[in-house]
């Protein structure tokens, strides 16, 4: 067992998001919000600027035109999307270059994570869904947990993995058997301490059990976070030490409606943008090359 101590020091170890992620985040969630608003939380971040000038003027968006401004990056691409730009880059700074415990290097998970944000949306608009707000960053940052206790899962990988073998557990309930918690409920302590939307939290605490949702507001967001990550293992994005156990949560897919026809559709759709999005924004440690 992991003691508290140990994972709120891990926690409270990891590399941060920048501050113009937080000034962003308390924007977004503002009615009163303005493009010139967004504009000036980005342009003292310079790295963000470069960040957000290189995804407006890449393969994903096709423009016709160069994107050489903050506030032409935040008009052509709204504020939505700046936001989830900011995120992004931010986020791919924190990932290092192989995750501890998991047996995944950067690449891989980077992937994986981007695979999740686009198929969330894309299963939501696909489905003809009112999506909520959040969406494609809760998908983005449903595995942050994985960041803080990767390396407690290194000393015990070989009791997880016997635990899911002989009692037939799947991953995160050897995860959690073993360690105490998993990397689900971490995840949640991550989002908190990073000053993120509740949302995100909610998202990363519950993608793996669904049916345990506490607000049924929350509902949605989870079941397409939990169905668009059992999608990108299928397709391939986030082979891991837990990957023989992954499951869909056949509730969540009735309470979205879903079909073999939808997840066809989407998968099929899907694959050019997670490859584009996940080289705009690759780590330093490989992903998405």
């Amino acid at each position: 067992m992991i003691p508290t101590d140990a994972v709120v020091a891990k926690v409270d170890a990891l590399p941060t998001l920048p501050a113009a992620v937080s000034r962003l985040a308390a924007l977004h969630g503002s009615e009163t919000t303005s493009a010139s608003d967004f504009e000036d939380a980005i342009k003292p971040d310079p790295a963000l600027t470069a960040n957000l000038l290189k995804m407006a003027n890449s393969a994903y968006f096709g423009l016709r035109r160069e994107v050489d401004s903050v506030g032409q990056a935040v008009t052509v691409l709204g504020t939505k999307r700046v936001w989830e730009a900011a995120v992004t880059a931010g986020f791919s700074k924190t990932i290092p270059d192989r995750i501890p415990g998991y047996e995944v290097d950067s690449a891989v998970f980077w992937k994986h994570c981007i695979a999740v944000a686009i198929l969330s949306e894309r299963l939501s608009s696909q489905m003809e869904l009112r999506t909520p707000k959040l969406t494609f960053t809760a998908g983005l940052l449903h595995d942050i947990g994985k960041l803080a206790i990767g390396s407690f899962l290194t000393v015990e990988a070989t009791l997880v993995l016997s635990r899911m073998r002989t009692d037939e557990m799947d991953f995160v309930a050897a995860e959690r058997e073993v360690l105490g918690t998993d990397h689900a409920e971490v995840g949640a302590t991550v989002a908190d301490k990073w000053g993120l939307p509740e949302a995100i939290g909610v998202g990363a605490r519950w993608h793996h059990c669904p049916d345990e949702v506490p607000n049924e507001e929350d509902q949605v967001l989870v079941d397409l976070v939990h169905v668009a990550d059992a999608l990108a293992h299928t397709l391939g994005y986030g082979a891991d030490v837990g990957e023989l156990a992954r499951t869909l949560d056949q509730r969540a897919a009735d309470r979205l409606e879903l079909t073999v026809d939808c997840l066809e559709l989407v998968a099929c759709n899907t694959l050019e943008e997670i490859q584009q999005v996940s080289e705009v924004f690759a780590p330093s440690g490989g992903a998405g090359k």
